[in-house]
């Protein structure tokens, strides 16, 4: 009864597992493509399950990258080619041929299109000499790699999988192509990567050619495009200022475009994993004077870089202290340019500049205030180095760039040196400097000037100074006989 419910029972495994559908129909033949995953990885070896109770081993070799790191993992699918059916079903990328059947298998291998092992022996005319199992054979310089093969001697003693792509004479003449092989391989990569490419995405790729426009980047056997203007947050006159050809950069993706001819349009962000300077942090701050490069003219203003990648904005009026109708007048794009920061925005990300301010500035440091030692206080009686801003009825609007930014008095025309009623406009060009002398401060904060009070007090300083260096020459004063002692007066003539 025992054995009966045994016989039962291995029958019924047995049917189970002809019914199985992953039990190969047919034995494997070699160079024949199978797929299946990978249960275990020991050692240099990768084990792959075919199906039913068939089970392959690869060489741990054949998947590292460029930095010996290995590219497969358990429960991975894999394709591969039957390299040998001896004693285990070994697994390749390429046909390795073996043995005195080698021109046999080379035959066969280019009716199906199987790529073959091969080591590259020398240097020849028009290209390589490549030795698959002792067998001689030939690749074109132009078969070597994807690109133009710059350095042929570099390849010597590598081994590669070829693609035969003449056999002829026997295999006395066989061609074969590098090239083929990698372009097959590219293209499963490239399935692969767009599988998974959409906008926010990020990848690693390397620069495979630069235009004026921007850089192509191959992000994994598929180009994608990093315009100029998404490279860096700073504006680039060309991308090689940036990055090189072979340079491996990191990127985002941020427009996914598939089309039916294949070709993908993918674009590309560099700076879009940057900080930007706002984030960062500028460090600068309002009332510094910085120098800048104007970017842009408009006709509102002109834009100019004060950072890399920050612009901030000088409208028309803090162009000049004369009026101009556009920028262009007195500006260009490149031009470098001294700006003071009047105002910055950081929720906006805005910045507002002043070129005439800055120049005013600059002249208040040179100039310096009229009386010496440190910087007086905002206060009556104190002397500035003030620049005429504006012509206005019955006075002159005098900026003091000593006295702080945006600080401003009126000079009424009765405080004029020559306080006649001539037209002040043709005598006060705009940006015109002038010493005066704060002589009031209202409580709302206007302040009163007077170019009088400052030129009569450099007159008492300079009389002072004269005074005090006739007193250093004697010791004693002069009698009005000493003063007149040696003048001569004329004689009347009889």
């Amino acid at each position: 009864m025992f054995d009966d419910e045994k016989e039962e029972q291995e029958a019924t495994f047995a049917e189970l597992f002809e019914a199985d559908p992953t039990t190969p129909e047919k034995d494997f033949r070699l160079g024949d493509t199978v797929s299946g995953s990978v249960v275990k990885i020991s050692g240099e070896s990768i084990f792959i399950e075919l199906g039913g109770k068939s089970e392959g081993v690869a060489e741990a070799a054949e998947f590292l990258d460029k930095e010996g790191n290995l590219t497969v993992s358990i429960g991975d699918q894999l394709e591969l080619k039957v390299a040998s059916i001896a004693d285990v079903i070994t697994l390749s990328k390429a046909l390795k041929v073996r043995g005195p059947d080698a021109l046999e298998v080379l035959r066969d291998a280019r009716s199906s299109m199987l790529p073959v092992e091969g080591r590259v022996s020398a240097v020849t005319k028009g290209g390589l000499e490549v030795t698959i199992s002792g067998v001689r054979a030939f690749c074109p310089i132009s078969q070597v790699d994807l690109g133009y093969c710059e350095n042929p001697e570099e390849h010597v003693g590598a081994k590669y999988n070829f693609r035969i792509i003449e056999f002829k004479e026997g295999g006395k003449n066989i061609v074969v192509s590098r090239r083929a092989v990698l372009e097959e391989e590219r293209e499963q990569i490239a399935r692969e990567t767009l599988a998974n490419v959409r906008p926010g995405v990020e990848l690693e790729g390397e620069i495979t050619r630069i235009a004026d426009f921007g850089a192509f980047v191959d992000i994994g056997g598929v180009d994608g495009m990093v315009h100029i203007s998404e490279m860096a947050h700073h504006r680039l006159r060309h991308p090689s200022e940036l990055v090189e050809v072979g340079q491996r950069v990191k990127v985002v993706v941020t427009e996914f475009e598939p089309r039916t001819d294949g070709r993908q349009r993918i674009a590309l962000s560099m700076k879009a994993l940057e900080p930007t300077p706002w984030e960062k942090g500028l460090g600068i701050m309002e009332g510094q004077v910085v120098s800048g490069k104007v970017t842009r003219l408009m006709d509102f203003g002109a834009f100019v870089e004060v950072m890399p990648g920050v612009e901030g904005l000088v409208h028309v009026s803090e162009i000049s202290y004369e009026r101009i109708a556009h920028p262009r007048r007195a500006l260009q794009e490149g031009q470098d340019v001294e700006v003071m920061i009047l105002g910055i925005d950081h929720q906006r990300k805005r910045i507002s500049l002043s070129i005439k301010e800055a120049k005013g500035a600059q002249t208040g440091d040179a100039a310096g205030l009229r009386e010496e030692g440190e910087s007086p206080g905002l206060e009556v009686g104190a002397q500035f180095d003030g620049v005429v801003e504006k012509v206005m009825s019955g006075g002159l609007l005098v900026r003091l760039p000593a006295a702080g930014l945006g600080i401003r008095g009126f000079l009424p025309q009765e405080e004029l040196v020559q306080a006649g009623k001539a037209d002040l406009k043709k005598r006060f060009r705009l940006g015109k400097e002038l010493s005066v002398e704060v002589v009031s401060i209202a409580e709302d904060g206007k302040i009163r000037l007077s170019q009088k009070a400052a030129t009569e007090r450099e007159e008492r300083k300079d009389y002072r100074k004269f005074v005090d260096q006739g007193d250093k020459k004697s010791s004693k004063l002069a009698t009005f006989g000493d003063l007149f002692k040696d003048l001569k007066l004329p004689t009347k003539k009889e």
